[in-house]
């Protein structure tokens, strides 16, 4: 069994919670090894825990997700696969996530399993090198 470590970056405990939960159960090589609350708390944590794939908020006090995500590629390069969401509907801040870095960009609510089925997919790609991955939620 081949684990995918995931990072999620929210600053609302709960939905880290929720997230994390569903994943791990819905699939056992689904790992959460990073939770963080902001950017900056992201960053610092992630240079001793690498992961796969990222989950991140856009909107986080301190630093946001379309900052994490830009410093994320800086950093690491392709090698991550990220994943950026937020509540607002706004055609302005997903340009800005996608701009930033995101391979993906959700408004929420969104469906979980279709979560649960990107994580996979952006986790498979970046491990056969094929970084031009379309991936597509619902």
């Amino acid at each position: 069994m081949v684990l995918i470590a995931i990072l999620i970056a929210d600053d609302y405990l709960p939905f880290r919670q929720v997230l994390k939960d569903f994943l791990e159960t819905a699939n056992p090589e689904l790992r959460v090894v990073v939770q963080a609350a902001n950017g900056r708390d992201a960053l610092a944590l992630l240079e001793r825990n690498p992961v796969d794939v990222a989950l991140i908020d856009i909107r986080m006090p301190i630093m946001d997700g379309v900052e994490l995500c830009q410093r994320m590629r800086k950093r690491w390069g392709e090698s991550v696969g990220i994943i950026t969401y937020t509540g607002l509907s706004s055609p302005h801040l997903t340009a800005l996530a996608l701009q930033a870095g995101a391979d993906l960009h959700l408004i929420k609510p969104f469906e979980l399993f279709a979560l649960k089925n990107a994580v996979i997919r952006l986790s498979k790609s970046r491990r056969s090198s094929d970084v031009a991955v379309t991936v597509s939620v619902g």
